[in-house]
Order: C-alpha cells, then sequence, then structure tokens
C-alpha cells in the first residue's frame, strides 16, 4: 500500500470525514461570514498599526522604542475595553438569539454610557501621573526614549473615550450579526489614521510638521472620527440595533449592566491582569537596549499579522456560541467550538511556517539596522515553532466566553500569565541571560498551560455548565 492510499484511508476513518458536508455547511453559511469581515477588519487595523510604525520607524530606532513603550500600556487599557465590548457582544448575541431585541439594545446603549465615563476618567487619571507610569515600564531605557514614549502616551490618553465608543459600539453591531459596517467604520478610521498622521509627522507642502508628536495626534483625531460614525450608525439602526442619541439620557438598568459586567468584568480582570504581566515581560527587556526595544516591537507587530486568521475565527466563535446556546442549541455549540478551534490550527501553522523564512524581508520594511533585523528573525522563527498551540490558548476561550464561562478563562489566563509567562520570562531572560529569546519562550510557555486547560475545558464539556442538557436541534 502506497502513501497515498494510507492517508487516505486514514482520512475517511476520521470523524470529520463523515460529517464533512455539515462542516462545509456550516463553514459557508455561519463562519464565513462573520469571519471573512471579522479578519479583513482585523487586517485592516494591523496593516493600519505597522504602517503607522513604518511612518515612526523613519524617525529612528529612539522613536520606535518610545512608542513601543507607551503602546504596551496603552494595550493593557484596549485589552479592557475590549473586555467590556466582549460582554457587549455575547448578551447582545444571546439575547437576539432569544429574539429580544429590547434586550440587546439596552445592553448596548448601557455598555457605551457607562464606558465612556469611565474611560473619560481613567484618561484624566493617566494624564496626571503619566510620567510615573513611564518610569515604571520604561525601566533602563535612556531618558530620549522615556520623553518620547511620555508624549505619545500623553498624545493617546485623549483618545480612549472614543477608542472605547468605537470598540464597544463595533461588537453590539458584531453580537447582532453585523460584521460589514465595524469593518468599514474601523478600516476608514485606520486609513485616516495614516493619512493624518503622515501629514502632522512629515508636513505637507511648505509646512515641515510636527514631528514625532504627530503620530500620537493622528491617531487620536482618527479614534474620534470613528466612534462619530459608530454612534451615528448605531442611532439610524442597524439589524435589530437602533439607539437613538436622546435614549443614552435614560436612566440605567442595572440588571442589564450585570449581566453584561457578568461577562466583562471578569474578562476585564483577566485582560488587565494578563497585560499588566505582559506589560512586566516589556519591562523586562526594555532593559536590554533600544535595538532589542526595536526588535521586540517588530516582532509582535508582524507576529499580530500571522494570527489575524485565529483572532477572527476565535470572534466569530463567541458569537456563533452565543446564538446557538441562546437558541438552546447545545449540541451545534460544541460542534461548532470544535471545529473552529481545528481549522483555525491548521491554519494558523501553515501561515506561519510559510512565512518565517521571510522574517528577514519583513524586519527590512520596518528598518535597515542589522542587529535589529537579527532580533526580530530570531523571533519570527520561534513564534512560527510554537504557533501549533496557538489556537488552544486563544480561540477556544473565545469561545467559552460565548458560553458565559469567563471565569474559567479569568482563573486560567491570570495563574497562567503569572506562574509561566513572568516567572519563566524573568529566570530564562534575565537570570540565565538568555534575553529576549528567554522572555519569549517564556510567552510559549505560558501559551501550552493555557492551551492545555481550555483544551480540557472543552473536551469535558464543564463549558456547558450553566445550560441544560437538552438537545433542540
Amino acid at each position: 500500500m502506497n502513501v497515498s492510499a494510507a492517508v487516505s484511508q486514514a482520512v475517511t476513518r476520521t470523524t470529520w470525514y463523515k460529517n464533512r458536508k455539515t462542516y462545509r455547511v456550516l463553514f459557508w453559511r455561519e463562519i464565513t461570514p462573520l469571519a471573512v469581515p471579522i479578519f479583513l477588519e482585523n487586517t485592516c487595523v494591523l496593516l493600519m498599526g505597522v504602517l503607522s510604525t513604518f511612518l515612526v520607524s523613519w524617525l529612528g530606532a529612539d522613536a520606535m522604542a518610545g512608542v513601543g513603550l507607551a503602546d504596551s500600556f496603552n494595550m493593557v487599557i484596549m485589552a479592557f475595553f475590549a473586555a467590556i465590548d466582549l460582554g457587549t457582544t455575547v448578551v447582545v448575541a444571546f439575547s437576539l438569539g432569544r429574539r429580544n431585541r429590547k434586550q440587546a439594545r439596552a445592553a448596548a446603549r448601557q455598555s457605551l454610557v457607562i464606558m465612556t465615563l469611565f474611560s473619560i476618567i481613567l484618561a484624566v487619571v493617566i494624564h496626571l501621573f503619566g510620567r510615573e507610569i513611564i518610569e515604571v515600564v520604561a525601566g533602563a531605557a535612556t531618558e530620549h526614549v522615556k520623553e518620547l514614549a511620555l508624549t505619545y502616551l500623553e498624545l493617546t490618553v485623549l483618545s480612549y473615550p472614543a477608542a472605547a465608543i468605537a470598540l464597544i459600539g463595533s461588537g453590539a453591531l458584531r453580537g447582532a450579526g453585523n460584521t460589514k459596517i465595524p469593518l468599514l467604520i474601523n478600516g476608514g478610521m485606520n486609513i485616516l489614521n495614516i493619512i493624518i498622521s503622515s501629514i502632522l509627522i512629515y508636513g505637507v507642502f511648505s509646512w515641515q510638521g510636527m514631528g514625532f508628536a504627530g503620530a500620537g495626534l493622528g491617531l487620536t483625531i482618527s479614534r474620534y472620527i470613528g466612534a462619530v460614525a459608530i454612534v451615528v450608525v448605531l442611532a439610524k439602526g442597524v439589524k435589530a440595533l437602533q439607539i437613538p442619541l436622546k435614549s443614552y439620557l435614560k436612566p440605567l438598568n442595572f440588571a442589564i449592566i450585570w449581566e453584561v459586567m457578568g461577562i466583562g468584568i471578569p474578562a476585564s480582570i483577566e485582560s488587565v491582569l494578563f497585560n499588566s504581566g505582559k506589560l512586566l515581560t516589556q519591562m523586562f527587556v526594555a532593559g536590554m537596549g533600544t535595538d532589542v526595544i526595536a526588535g521586540n516591537f517588530i516582532a509582535f507587530s508582524v507576529a499580530s499579522l500571522i494570527n489575524l486568521p485565529g483572532n477572527a475565527l476565535g470572534s466569530a466563535s463567541t458569537i456563533i456560541t452565543g446564538k446557538r446556546l441562546g437558541k438552546g442549541q447545545i449540541g451545534q455549540a460544541e460542534k461548532q467550538l470544535r471545529h473552529v478551534f481545528w481549522m483555525s490550527t491548521i491554519v494558523l501553522t501553515a501561515i506561519a511556517w510559510g512565512t518565517a523564512p521571510f522574517a528577514g524581508l519583513f524586519a527590512s520594511f520596518y528598518t535597515h539596522e542589522a542587529d535589529v533585523k537579527q532580533v526580530v528573525k530570531e523571533l519570527l522563527w520561534l513564534n512560527a515553532a510554537f504557533m501549533p498551540i496557538w489556537s488552544a490558548s486563544w480561540v477556544l476561550p473565545a469561545g467559552l466566553k460565548g458560553a458565559r464561562d469567563a471565569r474559567f478563562a479569568m482563573w486560567v489566563s491570570m495563574f497562567s500569565m503569572w506562574g509561566a509567562r513572568v516567572v519563566a520570562g524573568y529566570l530564562l531572560g534575565i537570570v540565565l541571560g538568555m534575553g529576549v529569546i528567554g522572555v519569549w519562550l517564556g510567552m510559549f510557555l505560558d501559551w501550552a498551560v493555557r492551551g492545555a486547560a481550555f483544551y480540557w475545558r472543552m473536551v469535558s464539556g464543564r463549558w456547558l455548565w450553566k445550560y441544560p442538557r437538552v438537545r433542540s436541534e
């Protein structure tokens, strides 16, 4: 028997082969309509981020390191907003699965009100303590890099209210099954970011521009334009969601708020603690020199592009799981989460392995400095080697949160981050002197621990403990 025949027989005996028609329908009717627009939206956001980094990179390694340090803190705040966005998405999807449009609208409206107010307070506090924050984040970085990081932080902190509105409004629309409008708005917002930032950094016609400060100001302006667009779209009404402007002045319903926060608070605690641990590991890198800081920042930027399909499939699994469970279709929710997980694992591994040989080329788009390029190449090869475990670590918890199993994800992420990534990153990177390679190995250990816990949760069925074992499909 030749190899191809043996492989063919092995494939025909799998569960996937027996259910291939069902999976084909699932892919084209449910996964693709959700995942493709989310993928395109995330691609646009990240590509614009890459281009923003590209614009700053030509100002020098110090400028790029300054943006990287400030953004490492900004990501903690954005992760918090995204967690509340997740709670809004799940409640809207679940409510519409039950055909309760009133609750879906109320959840979206009240999330927007609360998070806008909170983001304003947060922005004021961070602005007042910006220098202290940068001193902690930047660690042993040079004073010039710290000053650049502070400038960027003080400008981007002004965009927090707009970022909260854009994230939560987009999440509500996705929960209602509309992924195209968030794609258009976020895509347009990021294109504007590049245009505005380019003009503000380098000038136009006879104006010489603002230099480094233009990067932060351009991002802030574009976010406010996107926030206004989200509010206008919701006011006009899209797919069972219509939130008139005057409705934002209505009293809040704390029962609905608590339902959103029941998912959002554990997810936000998870995100903030996880990203705080991530920030701490960035502080390890901050003391390794400007070239390493810049290379680490570039490698994360490229790795984020590689992970785009997985992030899109994870977001789709959150929405699909929420809607299926809202309809009482437990068996379908289980089947679809497994399918999305394996699809993501195969696709991401293929992409990471296929692009690793071009790591040096990717680095060349950002910098011409040989030392920085070498750091990027080493980190991207490592990233490819561990990519097969990424989906278990990130796609699975997205589906579990769609089933309102956010607390389990919170505890796993907290223990994994602080018990694996931070400890291992410090021991390998600092104590044993492996540098940024050791810090990234700590990250991969975190992936392995998270992935093992979430995979066990999926196959055990315990993520569905809130739902009666009645198959209504």
